[in-house]
């Protein structure tokens, strides 16, 4: 572990993030036009309660994150790394927690829910991965199709769901996937994300060295070489 201590600072954007830090913003858009708190966490320092430093649960809580180092970090819905994780891919950032859905957070999504953090890559039983499988123009917009492939280190895990968002307005889930998809459609991407569960009657459990895997289109608005990566993907662990 480091031996720097997380500061809390205050600022806006991107920019007011240190270098090698791990940047949490209490407001959406990174803290928007306004200088606001923000809790910058050196790499390779946990943070076990954001509310010794003024986040929580409330209204006050993590609205934005930046991820200002070349690791993967995480973010956790409960203290001491415990709970739900959203990873934060290395040198990105999530502008808007809003529009990054949770299954059973009170208000759905993943605003002023993180709790603590863990400025070094995530590894826990359920994780998920991304592969790119190609795009189309559809109707107005462009369709692209990816390959969720989602991984149990240890245990088996029967109740789930797979999320992702910060998705531009007029994103949604078009027929060609929602007629055929086997699980649940918790969150269609219509509010700035999407978040798939697992199928009500059971089944598609994912298994320690048996990876699942879910193709899945998203209907976007228009082009933009951004749609090629999901932002804050996740898996949960429900069961």
């Amino acid at each position: 572990m480091s031996d720097k201590e997380p500061q809390l600072i205050y600022g806006r954007g991107a920019e007011a993030c240190p270098e090698g830090s791990f940047c949490l913003y209490r407001a959406v858009s990174l803290n928007g036009g306004t200088d606001d708190k923000i809790l910058a966490i050196p790499l390779g320092v946990y943070v076990n309660d954001f509310s010794v430093y003024g986040f929580d649960h409330s209204g006050d809580g993590v609205s934005s994150v930046v991820n200002n180092t070349d690791e993967d970090n995480a973010l956790f819905s409960a203290a001491g790394q415990q709970g739900h994780s959203l990873p934060v891919g290395a040198r990105s950032s999530i502008t808007d927690l809003r529009r990054i859905g949770m299954a059973g957070s009170p208000n759905g999504t993943w605003n002023d829910q993180a709790q603590s953090a863990q400025s070094a890559p995530f590894t826990g039983n359920l994780r998920v991965d991304q592969e790119l499988r190609g795009q189309w123009a559809e109707g107005g917009g462009r369709i692209y199709s990816y390959r969720l492939t989602v991984h149990a280190e240890d245990t088996r895990v029967v109740k789930w769901a797979v999320g992702f968002g910060d998705l531009p307005e007029g994103t949604s889930l078009p027929k060609t996937f929602t007629d055929v998809f086997w699980g649940e459609v918790l969150r269609d991407g219509s509010e700035g994300s999407v978040l798939l569960g697992s199928p009500e009657g059971g089944g598609h459990s994912v298994d320690p060295g048996t990876d699942l895997l879910i193709d899945i289109q998203v209907l976007y608005p228009n082009h933009d070489p951004a749609y090629e990566h999901l932002t804050g993907l996740q898996a949960q662990q429900l069961d």
